[in-house]
């Protein structure tokens, strides 16, 4: 539990700060990448960064963080110290900050209420990080902990119980503060204005050590501050060795107690971060102008029955309500996906600290290149992408890229370079992952496909055959295992991630030039045009982003070769999936008017043998249940225009599955 226990926090507010702070640690990690590549720097951004740190602390301590709050608090003092000339930010703080980042993301990440954050570490290593700058310091700074004997406690106990307030101020100290005793004696003198003492850290008896980075004090009042009071006390002038003074509540933790845990223990299923989308207020205006259209034709309409029919003008007045609906509902839709849509930068901003984590295991040289930041992407299409994009960087660190000195030998730039870039086309958005290494090794990929079992020595495979080959499971060609790669885990995870979303992904490799990774996805998977069609009497739809075109033909116009159908039309051949037997529903079809529906694939096209064509419908996918297990033939379910559940097909793995292709 936290110091706010009894104070009431409401999803909202929870909700806002995970997102609002989850950005602010995204920038702080940008800030951190930047200096350590341009040292020179410090001076630009400091101001950025402890306003960053201070602003973190402050919501922190709004919803109960009072752990988090405390090493914020240390980390804005560390940065106060740069500013002030007294401290620089070496590697190993930038090392030891962007740590803290990894943790304190991966905190945020969980579900608020069961998270825990060991807050007290975080205050150790970085005073340990203080201590280590300070060459003048004799001897060590240690922040002892309130000590209360039984009598405190039972005091204490009682105020609580009776809901009188106690609290606990900090005095924070430079590291080259000599005079802290001083200090100290002057403040207490003045805190006991506002209260009677019951415990300090340091004790009175040990005050004159001077080894403490922050004087403690706990005080009981028999009011409760008022924002005048703590105005008064946290700028209370002392001297310059003096560069915070903190004010919380303060209760006493009964034995058994949970201590050095922060949590928001509050009812509810707080959602993390990824449950939130900042949107541009003038895209909210344009869906509450469609909205209001909307009611006022919903007026005309009331109207227009309440009336009944009279003649030709009611008609038209009718028909004139249906266009204009049919029209607003239109652009409603529009302006409403806008909502989800994001700069495709918030996905790449995770990505330069892995490869930066990877450079240095790995001891490689690489600079990480961004294009087409602005591009929009549906959040939830970003979010699918990250595990098959962070894939696809640690194999172009670690496989892609020669070491510095092979590339010196290859006349190439001593630093490995890596280009992630992102498009949009027509309904998709092509985002790519390049390197400028040694390209893919067509002769190992296929060793090791024989050696798997993957392929005969009797296959004869094009040059793109062979790269695919990659994507299958527990494929490597990695010769041993190690913290990055090796164990065969990755390219078939990026594949089945893609399949998912109804992407696809596409090789291309020069040896001794590098590899680049097309990743095809939809723009939005939320409200789509899907051509809606009848398998075995059930309705399904298929998304008309990859429909070439509807089609009738007569039986007569199948060839089958071995088991397979073919459908010749000058100058390709496509091959046939007939669904009612894909999904085992018999169709009632006339053998003169067989209904194909062809779909583009990937690597080609396929026609699909349907019972009946229905016709375009605009629909908002929602997901199965995953109680329901894993369905990947559909990528989920829609509610008709006529009440009905329409099932959505999965027409890329469909087709992939049937023709037996990988």
């Amino acid at each position: 539990m936290t110091d706010h226990d009894n104070l009431l926090l409401d999803e909202d507010l929870i909700t806002a700060f995970i997102a609002e702070t989850s950005e602010q640690i995204e920038r702080l990690v940008q800030i951190l990448l930047d200096i350590e590549t341009n040292t020179d720097r410090q001076e630009e951004f400091i101001d950025e960064l402890f306003r960053l740190a201070h602003n973190i602390k402050g919501s922190s301590g709004v919803v109960g963080l009072t752990e988090v709050s405390k090493v914020m608090h240390e980390i804005e003092n560390l940065f106060s110290a740069v500013r002030n000339g007294q401290y620089s930010l070496d590697n190993s703080a930038i090392d030891l900050l962007l740590s803290f980042t990894d943790d304190f993301s991966a905190f945020l990440e969980k579900k608020i209420g069961t998270a825990t954050f060991n807050g007290a570490e975080w205050l150790e290593k970085l005073r340990q990080l203080k201590r280590s700058d300070s060459s003048d310091r004799q001897t060590q700074l240690i922040d002892p902990p309130l000590i209360l004997n039984s009598e405190d406690k039972v005091k204490v106990n009682a105020w609580q119980e009776e809901g009188k307030t106690v609290y606990e101020i900090n005095l924070d100290f430079t590291p080259e503060a000599k005079m802290r005793s001083v200090s100290v004696v002057i403040f207490l003198r003045f805190i006991r204005n506002y209260g009677t003492v019951l415990t300090t850290a340091p004790t009175e008896d040990r005050m004159g050590d001077e080894n403490y980075s922050t004087f403690k004090v706990v005080i009981f009042a028999e009011h409760r501050f008022t924002t005048e009071d703590e105005n008064h006390i946290i700028n209370y002038p002392i001297n310059q060795e003096v560069t915070g003074i903190s004010i919380r509540e303060w209760q006493y933790r009964k034995e058994g107690a949970e201590s050095g845990v922060n949590q928001i223990s509050e009812p509810g299923d707080h959602g993390s971060a990824a449950q939130t989308i900042r949107v541009n207020s003038d895209r909210i205006d344009k869906v509450i102008n469609q909205i209001g259209k909307l009611l006022t034709l919903k007026t005309s309409l009331s109207q227009l029955y309440q009336n009944g029919y009279q003649g030709k003008s009611t008609w038209e007045q009718f028909s004139k309500c249906i266009q204009e609906l049919e029209q607003t509902v239109s652009t409603l839709q529009t302006d409403t996906m806008d909502l989800r849509m994001i700069p495709v930068r918030h996905l790449f901003a995770r990505f330069p600290k892995i490869v930066r984590d990877l450079t240095k295991k790995l001891g490689k040289k690489v600079e990480l290149h961004f294009v087409g930041e602005d591009t929009e992407i549906d959040k939830h299409i970003a979010e699918e992408l990250i595990d098959a994009l962070t894939h696809l960087l640690r194999n172009a660190v670690d496989h892609g890229l020669e070491d510095t000195e092979t590339r010196k030998a290859q006349g190439k730039d001593p630093v490995g370079h890596i280009t992630m870039s992102a498009r949009q086309e027509g309904s998709h958005i092509v985002i790519s992952v390049s390197d400028d290494g040694r390209g893919l090794n067509l002769d190992k990929i296929r060793e090791k496909a024989l050696l798997l079992g993957i392929i005969s020595e009797s296959d004869s495979l094009s040059p793109e055959e062979t790269i695919r080959l990659i994507f299958a499971p527990g494929f490597s060609t990695s010769e041993k295992v190690s913290a990055v790669s090796g164990r065969g885990v990755g390219m078939d995870v990026v594949k089945t991630n893609l399949q998912k979303i109804q992407g696809e992904i596409d090789v291309r490799t020069k040896p001794g030039k590098g590899t680049t990774f097309l990743l095809k996805v939809p723009l939005t998977l939320a409200i789509i045009q899907s051509f809606m069609v009848k398998i075995g009497g059930q309705i399904f739809g298929i998304p008309v982003t990859d429909i070439v075109q509807s089609i009738v033909i007569k039986e007569t116009e199948i060839h089958k070769i071995s088991d397979q159908s073919l459908y010749y039309r000058f100058p390709e051949t496509i091959p046939l999936v007939d669904l009612g037997n894909y999904f085992q529903f018999p169709l009632n079809q006339d053998k003169s008017r067989i209904p194909v529906v062809i779909v583009n694939y990937g690597r080609g096209r396929v026609g699909f043998i349907v019972e009946e064509l229905i016709g375009l419908e605009d629909i908002m996918i929602k997901p199965i249940n995953k109680a329901l297990g894993e369905q990947d033939q559909i990528a989920g379910a829609a509610l008709l225009g006529n009440g009905k559940i329409g099932l959505i097909l999965n027409h890329q793995h469909i087709a992939r599955q049937a023709l037996n292709i990988e």
